[in-house]
């Protein structure tokens, strides 16, 4: 019985180029956008019953770890803005995520 595969094999022609010979991907921090417009960042300690953000992470999941080896807390942070929908005569004020490309770190 054949066993189908997603993956073509690598033939002669396309064999595996040494790393220095091939882009390597780069890592980004805090380069992408989430789906929901969601950011992450980690909560800094202090004494006050106010919360200040830290440093942002790129991810949900690397805001989890970093607070978890850390011993702190993230938080999730959304921005919305607000139109008025005149359409059917009578204002309706809806919400819209508001969605930022934030700028490139390389690590």
């Amino acid at each position: 019985m054949a066993t189908l595969t997603t993956e073509a094999p690598i033939g002669p022609a396309e064999s595996k180029m040494p790393v220095k010979g091939k882009e390597r991907a780069k890592r980004r921090r805090g380069g992408r956008v989430d789906e929901s417009g969601a950011r992450y960042f980690l909560v800094k300690s202090s004494g006050t019953d106010k919360m200040e953000l830290g440093e942002e992470a790129g991810s949900e999941s690397e805001a989890m770890v970093t607070a978890f080896r850390t011993g702190g807390s993230f938080a999730v942070v959304s921005e919305w803005k607000t139109n008025a929908d005149l359409s059917n005569g009578q204002p309706v004020i809806k919400k819209e995520a508001v969605r930022k490309e934030r700028k490139l770190t390389h690590s």
